[in-house]
């Protein structure tokens, strides 16, 4: 995303990516249900370039470049259950 905004070609994530995005999701899930099973007081869940808008790009790019598979099945009920906590915070 920072090379988009710098307008420089970035490159594509190695053929390692998925297996390196599946073990951040498995620690972010722990993060979750440590603080009362909502993600909110989270650093990723923050705005700005560690939003969880990284999450839904990471997805895409462990579709596009590292092959679909279970592992992204899996990875897209791990990022529903993420959004899932999120939407449960009462403060919304």
């Amino acid at each position: 995303m920072n090379a988009k905004l710098m307008k420089t070609d970035a490159k594509r994530p190695s053929d390692t990516f998925g297996k390196v995005f599946t073990d951040y999701l498995n620690g972010l899930l722990s993060t979750t249900s440590n603080i009362g099973g909502t993600a909110m007081a989270a650093i990723w869940c923050r705005p700005g370039k560690t939003g969880i808008l990284g999450l839904l790009l990471c997805l895409y790019w462990q579709a596009e470049y590292s092959g679909g598979g279970n592992d992204w099945k899996a990875n897209i009920k791990r990022v529903e259950s993420i959004f899932s906590a999120i939407l449960a915070e009462p403060t919304l």
